[in-house]
């Protein structure tokens, strides 16, 4: 016997007796998403034994109550109606009774698709400690016919898309992956699990077809360390599941109440999930305010090769002719430099001195202010993560500032030779540091930036030491926030240009920075659109140098290709001199009319909005394009014809207004009148034979 809720869009099913979901039916398509019925609970619970120190797994024993509510109203004053189950739990596999109750609540509005969810802990249990709160819980969902056409969208970095996850989660791809690879659990079930604000950049998941949608995501004003978790059972047992995983922990005698989940059950792709998540997260953060010339960058030079590994390749005495070198090559005012501290790149940390080998204080100071002087600015690297155990001072510092679990032991990473502790950036004395550290280059050696490695790249964890000053296991994300908002007003009271630049992608860290050093993997399906277009105030740096692992046609095309995607999302160019020295000509060329094309593109840029391929209606096969819709203007799309296929077309939804003039312009400089056809719905148009092109539609 079940309860169900819904509304035209979707039905929701529970079982009332243990109070399994049975249903999660889309009501447009008729389509059931459960197709396997796996008795998921709707919650796991991860609890600490006070009176041993072991961790055991807490599920639903049996429902209390199920109960359906009408007549609420939601903060918009729109009417809902809930569904509220009630539980008991237990130890999972044992069936031992544990005092912790449990109330879900499915909330759902008349005209809405996505419904949220909510998660009320009661703990009476003196003998646990709850840490971990996985919530909602869903298994056994593929969309349609098949599971073959699914798509997933995850928001590793700058995002991921990923057709027929089933099958390519499970392949040696993904299990071999670093960071954000797939494991196998010991109940067998394939899945990967990645924590926001970092190497997960945004709270939410979208999966779907040509038909269905299913968006799951977290609205957390608190910002607490979130594992996004994606479940699979592979080829031979194909099935899909989420849940979101808290790391809050809940006392005996505590009440915990979680901020709202959004469910959607949709007819439609994963912008949908973009524009929802966006709505939310625009009533909590707010959009950066940088200086304005940084509208005008286009490119950096970056300059990690002063001293790595024990070897000097440039001292502090040369930065004047890398400077100049980078604005004769390619017009580069934007100085990036790395690998300028105690021992050189990744090792020392966080000793942020200049390297003795390297020059002086007083040589690395006047390299700076000859760029400052000479119409350049430059940005520092720091890393704000790591302490490398071989450091003087990791006995007194680095084992006092470091991450701790719940067993009190610290977390390793290692890169290249050198080992490191994780830093608890929720701990006032670290954080303390790093802003202190950054606001001395600013002020004594002139430098305009200040670059956190790591800070939104590699993954949060939460922290048990009790002698750090969090208020909690889950507050590393706030402990980032802490740091970038002081350090932001620091470096622009010294300097009111100043900038602060991040590894990677998190949004509630890009309210106070300038560019984003987005980078992933393309062999782990890559999709920078996906943050692009969820946050386009959001700048993206993306690197444009030539693969060192590749040769010949395979580095070419891949560097053709990272180039094409930089100009169609508009993000400023990464480029080292000493990586481009071993281009050939050809490859050199391209460059240099890539780097043209994106100062031609920067005024549009600037006036517009990138919407992705929103209003493309049709492309030849072999087309990438993006749209970018231009305030009061017109719009623009960008188009990648990476083999200068003839006779392609695009066709674009006819604009609101009154078409005037269509004009093209391309990477190779050739600009003229475009050859296209207006009807009433549509605007078809000639592409032109170009690696990369665009077409300009101007209001009449």
């Amino acid at each position: 016997m079940g309860l169900s809720i819904g509304n035209k869009y979707l039905e929701i099913c529970v079982d009332s007796e243990d109070g399994r979901l049975t249903s999660l039916k889309n009501r447009i398509t008729g389509d059931d998403y459960l197709k396997l019925d796996l008795r998921s609970p709707l919650y796991k619970l991860s609890c600490i034994s006070l009176s041993s120190g072991e961790k055991v797994e807490v599920v639903p024993d049996r429902v209390i109550s199920v109960e359906e509510i009408t007549g609420d109203k939601d903060i918009s004053g729109e009417s809902t109606r809930s569904l509220v189950v009630k539980f008991k739990s237990a130890l999972a596999g044992e069936a031992e009774p544990v005092r912790i109750h449990a109330s879900v609540r499915m909330e759902v509005r008349e005209d809405d698709a996505e419904t949220l969810w909510f998660l009320e802990l009661s703990n009476s249990d003196e003998r646990y400690l709850i840490v971990e709160i996985l919530f909602p819980c869903f298994r056994g969902v593929y969309l349609g016919e098949s599971w073959q056409d699914d798509i997933m969208i995850y928001p590793h970095h700058a995002g991921e898309k990923t057709l027929a996850p089933v099958r390519e989660y499970t392949s040696e791809r993904y299990l071999g992956f670093w960071r954000a690879g797939t494991k196998r659990g010991d109940d067998g079930v394939f899945f990967r699990e990645i924590n926001y604000c970092g190497l997960a950049s945004m709270n939410w998941m979208y999966y779907y077809d040509d038909e269905n949608g299913l968006y799951i995501s977290s609205y957390d004003r608190d910002f607490i360390v979130t594992g996004l978790r994606v479940e699979t059972g592979g080829p031979d047992d194909p099935w899909m599941g989420w849940a979101m995983r808290k790391y809050a922990t809940v006392n005996p005698g505590e009440t915990w109440n979680s901020h709202p989940y959004g469910v959607g059950i949709t007819t439609d792709d994963w912008h949908f999930g973009a524009s929802r998540y966006r709505e939310w997260i625009d009533g909590v953060i707010q959009m950066p305010d940088n200086p304005k010339y940084l509208e005008d960058e286009t490119i950096l030079n970056q300059c990690y090769n002063f001293k790595r590994d024990g070897v000097i390749y440039n001292r502090f005495g040369d930065i004047p002719s890398m400077y100049e070198r980078g604005q004769d090559e390619y017009g580069m005012r934007h100085m990036f430099i790395a690998s300028w501290n105690r021992s050189g790149f990744d090792q020392d940390y966080p000793e942020y001195h200049p390297d003795l080998e390297l020059g002086t204080c007083w040589e690395l100071a006047e390299g700076c202010r000859y760029v400052n002087e000479n119409g350049g600015f430059i940005t520092f690297y720091v890393n704000s993560r790591i302490f490398h155990m071989e450091s003087d001072y990791f006995e007194t510092l680095g084992r006092k500032w470091a991450i701790k679990d719940e067993a009190g032991k610290k977390t390793y990473e290692q890169y290249g030779p050198h080992k490191f502790v994780v830093l608890c950036p929720a701990n006032k004395a670290w954080q303390d540091y790093l802003i202190d550290v950054g606001s001395w280059m600013a002020k004594s050696y002139g430098a305009t930036g200040i670059y956190l490695d790591q800070l939104g790249s590699a993954e949060p964890f939460p922290c048990y030491d009790k002698s750090h000053t969090h208020e909690d296991i889950g507050s590393f994300n706030r402990g980032y926030i802490r740091v970038l908002k002081d350090l932001l007003e620091r470096v622009r009271s010294i300097n009111p240009d100043s900038f602060l630049m991040i590894e990677n992608c998190g949004d509630i860290y890009g309210s106070y920075v300038w560019g984003n050093l987005t980078w992933n993997g393309d062999p782990y399906d890559e999709f920078y659109n996906l943050y692009k277009y969820t946050f386009p105030e959001y700048v993206q740096v993306n690197m444009c140098n030539p693969k060192r692992h590749l040769t010949g046609e395979a580095r070419a095309t891949k560097f053709y290709y990272d180039l094409n995607r930089a100009l169609l999302l508009g993000s400023v160019f990464w480029v080292g001199l000493d990586k481009t020295e071993s281009l050939d000509d050809d490859l050199h060329e391209y460059l240099k009319a890539a780097i043209g094309f994106r100062k031609r593109l920067n005024p549009f840029f600037k006036a517009g909005r990138f919407i992705d391929s929103e209003d493309v209606i049709q492309a030849s096969p072999g087309l990438e394009v993006s749209h970018w819709r231009l305030k009061d203007a017109g719009d623009l799309y960008i188009m990648a014809n990476p083999n200068k296929g003839a006779g392609k077309y695009l066709v674009v939804k006819h604009p609101a207004y009154e078409v005037g003039d269509v004009l093209t312009f391309d990477i190779h400089g050739n600009e003229g009148f475009g050859r296209y056809v207006v009807t009433d719905d549509v605007v078809e148009i000639c592409v032109p034979e170009s690696e990369v092109s665009s077409v300009l539609i101007l209001r009449k």
